[in-house]
């Protein structure tokens, strides 16, 4: 398994659901539904893509600067485009969260390209799901 899959699960299992709380726009199970999604469209295609040219140029810059830097910012209550709203407890957005990162964890085929930054190989893959949980968790606080 890789370095930043490991790290993925190590920084979710820290998480005591009963003592966090988002300040962000999304609850938590709003935020950890998003990030699953995230996970399974690398996994089963994304329902949208950005264009292969902006993949190549943009996409490919924008995951090199976060890779580099090792963190990722972005728009916190943008959706995936495609994405389905789930608005779940966290308890579930937590389960579909771990469950979609074992299914990463245990896929042996292909990956599908990501929206912006096109092919990426597993261990980028991970490491860009990684950041983005990051980044996320940067709205959560304990209560």
């Amino acid at each position: 398994m890789s370095q930043a899959l490991d790290a993925a699960f190590d920084r979710l299992e820290q998480l005591d659901l009963t003592r966090i709380q988002s300040t962000g726009d999304w609850d938590l199970g709003r935020m950890f539904s998003h990030l699953a999604q995230g996970v399974e469209f690398s996994l089963h295609g994304y329902p949208q893509q950005k264009p292969k040219l902006f993949q190549a140029t943009v996409g490919k810059l924008a995951f090199s600067v976060f890779h580099l830097r090792g963190r990722m910012s972005h728009g916190l209550d943008q959706e995936i485009p495609g994405e389905v709203i789930a608005h779940v407890t966290a308890d579930d957005g937590m389960h579909r969260l771990w469950t979609s990162l074992e299914a990463f964890r245990d896929h042996e085929h292909d990956l599908h390209p990501h929206f912006a930054f096109g092919r990426l190989s597993k261990d980028r893959f991970a490491r860009a799901h990684l950041l983005h949980i990051e980044n996320h968790l940067e709205t959560v606080n304990t209560v």
